[in-house]
């Protein structure tokens, strides 16, 4: 039995879904009668409606069938065998189509003649039943060019390739579980995708917030600066760099040695009896500086 999956609408209306397919909502009765649509414009929105989600689920048991099929590759072929552990072709058809949940008859000619929907070689999709030599043999299309059987006696299931033989012997092909085939006008498609649009939009300003984020995100680590251990060259906490300054407090140099006092000139004065600035020693100095006289002036004997 084909497992299904419940899920809930907008308007509360459960919908049960294969499990694997993409589930499309049914069409919300709050935005379809928004659109103010007449009675003939709506039945063919909801039929198409219909007729998508019927496609949409062929399509998924379409990929079970041909999982179920190969898995069966390498066992023994025999004639009016359905497995487990043997086949014939038409048995490896059917069983693997109804373990995908679509019931198909037994034989090659019966099956051809029940499955509605038609193909033609052109329009093949993985999981289409396809027949050869006036529909007495078939297998499953899987795609690229290539088909799984189970051939004929003393042979095994396998996959082989869609030749120009092969295609000399096509016969028709079918797609179990597919509504038959019908044509859709352009406007019937684009209004159903407009209410597509309408009704995800609803459904979205309906959902609960979720509480398990908060708004305030916090900074990434990667993102925080770090305090380099280096300060850089223009800050005032730097010491500078220029070889000739003095330390403070007459500090010893990097290299250990003590830095000579810097000679500094005395300015004249501007009157007599004014005293000048006396001069500044280093408590550290052991030997006073050598006087030290401005240009063009006399040191007194």
């Amino acid at each position: 039995m084909l497992r299904t999956a419940v899920t809930v609408t907008a308007t509360g209306l459960a919908l049960a879904v294969p499990l694997g397919s993409q589930a499309l909502a049914a069409i919300n009765p709050t935005v379809l009668k928004s659109l103010h649509l007449d009675s003939a414009t709506r039945k063919r929105v909801q039929a198409y409606d219909k007729y998508r989600t019927r496609e949409a689920t062929q399509r998924d048991r379409a990929d079970q069938a041909l999982s179920f099929a190969r898995k069966q590759l390498g066992k023994p072929y025999r004639w009016g065998a359905v497995g487990p552990k043997r086949y014939d072709c038409s048995g490896l058809a059917m069983t693997a189509w109804r373990k995908a949940g679509v019931k198909i008859p037994r034989v090659t000619y019966a099956q051809y003649r029940k499955v509605k929907r038609k193909v033609r070689l052109k329009d093949l999709k993985p999981g289409d039943l396809i027949f050869f030599r006036g529909r007495s043999h078939v297998g499953l299309y899987v795609g690229h060019g290539r088909f799984l059987h189970a051939p004929h006696t003393g042979a095994k299931v396998r996959i082989d390739k869609l030749g120009g033989r092969r295609k000399g012997q096509f016969a028709g092909a079918v797609r179990p579980g597919a509504p038959a085939y019908k044509e859709w006008s352009p406007s019937v498609k684009e209004l159903l995708e407009k209410i597509d649009r309408m009704s995800s939009q609803k459904r979205a300003d309906l959902k609960p917030p979720d509480n398990r984020r908060t708004p305030d995100i916090p900074q990434l680590e990667h993102s925080i600066p770090k305090k380099s251990d280096k300060l850089p060259a223009n800050t005032p906490d730097r010491a500078p760099t220029n070889s000739t300054a003095r330390p403070p407090g007459g500090d010893a140099s990097p290299d250990g040695s003590r830095p000579e006092p810097r000679p500094r000139y005395e300015p004249e004065r501007a009157w007599p009896d004014s005293p000048g600035p006396e001069p500044r020693s280093s408590a550290t100095d052991t030997e006073p500086a050598d006087e030290v006289t401005a240009p063009d002036h006399e040191s007194e004997d």
